[in-house]
């Protein structure tokens, strides 16, 4: 189960981003999702791994897990999804939601003729200007 976890899981933890194949798990450590389809989740971590080159030295930094913050990743997520969307279904700028992750990368991949073809440069854009949401206080 756990080379299924979804590569964009920060997104669907918030109510305004679905997937169609996204199963909430709950774990000590709190909630992830997994992806019930190899094929779309295969797709996904492609996608995930290509915006997050795409965003590596916009973000000036590096490929590292000891030294890359968190929120670089959930930008990487938030401000691909969004970006991409933008660019396929050219949806407002604005726009803060993505119905269907899934059906916005099978929508991309139909748009730019395959996944490799996805203009993840164009987005870096998206995902460094992407503001995450402060934490409420309890």
């Amino acid at each position: 189960m756990q080379d299924s976890i979804c590569p964009f899981s920060a997104t669907l933890a918030r109510e305004t981003f679905g997937c169609a194949h996204a199963e909430r798990v709950i774990r000590r450590g709190g909630t992830e999702f997994s992806c019930r389809d190899q094929p779309a989740h295969a797709r996904c971590a492609q996608l995930f791994g290509q915006l997050k080159d795409a965003a590596l030295t916009a973000f000036d930094v590096e490929d590292d897990l000891t030294q890359m913050p968190h929120s670089v990743l959930v930008k990487v997520q938030f401000g691909g999804l969004l970006g991409l969307q933008r660019i396929t279904l050219e949806t407002p700028s604005d726009a803060d939601r993505v119905a269907d992750i899934d059906a916005l990368v099978t929508a991309a991949v139909a748009c730019f003729e395959n996944l490799q073809s996805i203009p993840c440069e164009r987005l870096t854009g998206d995902m460094t200007g992407y503001t995450l949401s402060r934490r409420s206080r309890r």
